[in-house]
């Protein structure tokens, strides 16, 4: 206990010192960004200032100093030229927002205003001479130190007009090239893709003969020493695993993974395990290749200790460049494919879905044991925004006249049409977290058959479940809504931010949490447009707080279904009194309380919850003799 509080100290400690920092980042960033401003008004002010020093600007009128004004002995005009000059200047910065202007005018127009100013200033300087009425010792020892002070500071400001200028014409010209230039080409000379020539898309398709690297061989070299912190936007193929697979649903290129138990399937481990890898060779082919409807592909882990679903995401394995296949080759690859031989359990199904931050990979100690003891597919999948699935934007969606993904509504039809999609007749469904209450709002729409497909749900499993949390925390929802998120400075923030809220208090057993457990759930924040996705997540996270009169008819629709309440005894976000309540609503459920785990037992005791669900799950599907 006392290790736990000092680490709570120490990590308060470390949030509250980058907190400071991002603080005075964002003021420094701010400050960089309006130094064209402030060396304008510093420009006009510290003259103003040394001058008042100097004489006495208020002992005569304005007329009065203009018939008394002398070129050589008086000072008056210095703070005229940096005002006259900080005026053109400001007015140009304002004018030429264009690229092509900022790039060339500018930078030119500004030089000459303030080398005009600064030529001008030591003119000035080698003619000065001491005004005849100031006679008193004290006015002369004055304009003797404060006058060369006066000029450096006018020249200082103009110099300094010039360097932001130069900042700016190069920014200008760093665009103009930006633009004129192949981007993909640039992409695949990145650092970690260089010792790769770049593919033709031409090159992709089936009649071609050229060979496709797996791209494992990519994930080996491309992450080797890498920093996520680092701004590297990926693709979501340089992140999957041997065994990911990918469908097409509703607009989005869904990713998710699979275990079969050994009991429905026939053939030898080394034969499926070869015809898995060709089968996912070619489906990455196609999705490169093709924008077409993607078919359903199946993988089967027989040997659940030893699959890729124990592997970090990032993991490298070694492979061989695979030729591109014909539709003779699959025809052939068909005709021996042990999916023939299924039993009729294929049809029944486990469908896992994750929670906030999670993933496929959150499950990756619970899929293959339950599978090998219930004898039936389970099926985990990435929710949009999150894992490798597709994260569409708005422009994305709107253009194609598709529903927001992210909203509750459209997650609850991606899943229903999952299911339908993976072949199921019968499915049990298990949520963590939000997860959860997509997985009711399922039950709900097949309970009142609102939704058209021939699926029967036979029960839900609700992991640390709540319907009135808010799963995003303000800082982060903070930097979300800001401009400065696509920022370089606020994106890696924002990526420490959601792995820590994900991770911070979610386990009990802290020892458990390694860099590597880290890592799963950091990978995924380095995606294409990862942040904007979450950032839609965000503004629906509404959607996910249901009222008391809502989860109250939410929990009275389920009616006779079984129901699993799992809640870890010492989980920090859901509190055990949530879970007891949430099951006390429910007519038909069971309450399974977890000693010592926290907001992740799928990941701190993955043995003691597999456990749990094969005593609910067994009761509900029928056992192969051989599971």
């Amino acid at each position: 206990m006392a290790a736990w509080k000092s680490w709570i100290v120490a990590e308060k400690a470390r949030r509250c010192i980058r907190t400071i920092f991002f603080v005075a980042a964002m003021m420094a960033s701010l400050l960089a960004s309006s130094l064209p401003v402030l060396i304008t008004v510093a420009d006009v002010l510290v003259p103003c200032l040394i001058v008042s020093s100097i004489t006495c600007l208020t002992c005569h009128s304005i007329t009065e100093h203009l018939r008394l004004y002398s070129f050589k002995n008086s000072l008056i005009d210095v703070p005229i030229i940096s005002f006259l000059r900080s005026l053109v200047i400001l007015c140009l910065y304002w004018v030429c927002e264009d690229t092509r202007l900022a790039y060339g005018f500018y930078l030119e127009a500004v030089m000459l205003s303030s080398f005009g100013g600064i030529l001008l200033l030591l003119v000035k300087a080698c003619f000065f001479n001491v005004n005849s009425h100031l006679e008193a010792k004290v006015y002369y020892l004055k304009i003797s130190w404060e006058m060369p002070v006066l000029l450096l500071s006018s020249a200082v400001f103009g110099l300094a007009h010039v360097v932001v200028a130069y900042r700016k014409s190069c920014g200008a010209r760093r665009k103009l090239m930006y633009h004129k230039i192949d981007q993909e080409a640039v992409l695949s000379c990145k650092s970690g893709f260089s010792g790769y020539k770049k593919a033709h898309r031409q090159s992709l398709t089936r009649s071609n003969s050229k060979i496709l690297t797996y791209a494992g061989e990519f994930r080996q070299y491309s992450f080797r020493g890498a920093s996520f912190d680092r701004e590297e936007i990926l693709q979501p193929r340089f992140l999957a695993n041997a065994d990911s697979l990918f469908i097409k649903i509703h607009g989005l290129t869904v990713h998710y993974k699979q275990c079969t138990s050994p009991s429905i399937v026939s053939g030898s481990a080394v034969d499926m395990n070869a015809i898995r890898l060709r089968l996912l060779d070619k489906q990455m082919c196609n999705l490169i290749s093709q924008n077409q409807s993607s078919h359903l592909h199946r993988s089967y882990t027989i040997q659940p200790d030893r699959s890729s679903l124990y592997d970090p995401l990032l993991a490298s394995y070694q492979t061989t460049p695979i030729s591109l296949f014909n539709n003779d080759d699959m025809n052939k690859m068909d005709s021996m494919n042990p999916v023939d031989d299924l039993e009729i359990n294929e049809n029944v199904g486990i469908v896992l879905v994750h929670g906030f931050g999670g993933g496929v990979f959150s499950w990756r100690h619970v899929m293959g044991d339950l599978s090998l003891q219930l004898g039936c597919r389970v099926v985990a999948y990435d929710r949009p925004g999150w894992g490798l699935t597709s994260r569409l934007v708005r422009k994305d969606w709107e253009e194609r006249n598709l529903a927001n993904p992210y909203n509750l509504e459209s997650q609850v039809d991606l899943l229903l049409s999952f299911c339908s999609e993976m072949g199921f007749s019968s499915v049990v469904l298990i949520g963590h977290d939000d997860g959860g209450l997509l997985a009711l709002k399922a039950a709900e729409r097949i309970q009142a058959s609102t939704f058209k497909c021939n699926i029967t749900i036979k029960g839900v499993v609700l992991i640390n479940v709540s319907l009135s949390r808010e799963v995003v925390p303000a800082f982060a929802r903070i930097l979300l809504h800001t401009s400065l998120r696509k920022k370089h400075l606020v994106r890696p923030l924002l990526r420490t931010e959601i792995t820590q809220l994900v991770n911070r208090r979610a386990w009990c057993d802290t020892t458990k949490l390694t860099t590597d457990v880290i890592m799963l759930y950091k990978a995924p924040l380095c995606l294409e447009a990862w942040d904007e996705a979450l950032n839609e997540i965000s503004k629906l996270s509404y959607e996910m707080i249901l009222s008391p009169q809502n989860a109250s008819g939410l929990l009275k629709s389920m009616g006779d279904l079984p129901v699993l309440v799992v809640a870890g005894a010492e989980d920090a976000l859901v509190p055990l009194k949530s879970s007891q309540v949430l099951a006390s609503k429910l007519t038909n459920s069971r309450l399974v309380e977890i000693s010592g785990c926290g907001h992740l037992p799928h990941e701190e005791c993955p043995a003691t919850l597999v456990s749990a669900l094969d005593s609910f799950i067994s009761r509900l599907i029928p056992k192969l003799p051989n599971s």
